[in-house]
């Protein structure tokens, strides 16, 4: 856990939805001890079908992580799956995605 946080260090978890998405949802720390993780759970959803990320409880993100999700939005359209990022997303976070250009990449919405 994150001291001071009810949020841990990383966390990931895929869930398959009753519409034919899937939910991978990430907490705590998308960043380079934990990238390829999450870029192995994205893979793994997208070869069944669409997929949303839910990032709400993310608390950082480095590069890496936003090399992962420049990846994911990358596989989704050469496998032609759907794929939607979901928050709303932590201020930190936000930030990074819009330093880095990636926040008008990135097909999102509101709540997964």
């Amino acid at each position: 856990m994150l001291p001071g946080s009810d949020l841990p260090i990383f966390s990931l978890e895929i869930v398959p939805g009753q519409d034919g998405w899937a939910t991978v949802a990430v907490a705590g720390e998308l960043d380079l001890a934990s990238a390829g993780e999450f870029s192995s759970a994205v893979r793994t959803a997208l070869a069944t079908g669409a997929v949303a990320i839910d990032l709400q409880k993310v608390s950082f993100m480095d590069s890496a992580g936003v090399r992962a999700l420049n990846t994911a939005v990358r596989e989704a359209e050469e496998h032609r799956r759907e794929l939607r990022i979901c928050g709303p997303m932590q201020p930190s976070v936000v930030q990074i995605l819009e330093l880095t250009g990636m926040m008008g990449l990135l097909p999102t919405e509101d709540r997964c």
